[in-house]
């Protein structure tokens, strides 16, 4: 799965588990998962390449159960190594 892809998921995952994804200006922050209202948000940095957006849901979605959600092996394999 090239890395393009591997992004394309992450944010069907995200969208799958009302996960709100907001790209902006971070001033130098990648981002992260927070939780605004009682909701979940996801904040990326807009300058960042495609590996490190990777990088940022990984990371932000290792941090939600994902149990009874429907998740590509791969990505359930990658989400899983940042446990």
């Amino acid at each position: 799965m090239t890395d393009t892809q591997l992004l394309q998921e992450l944010e069907a995952l995200a969208e799958r588990l009302s996960v709100e994804v907001s790209v902006g200006n971070l001033e130098g922050s990648p981002g992260g998962l927070c939780r605004h209202r009682g909701k979940w948000r996801l904040l990326v940095e807009r300058r960042l390449g495609v590996r490190e957006r990777v990088e940022v849901f990984l990371r932000a979605l290792s941090r939600l159960p994902l149990e009874g959600v429907f998740v590509v092996p791969e990505v359930r394999e990658r989400i899983e190594e940042r446990r």
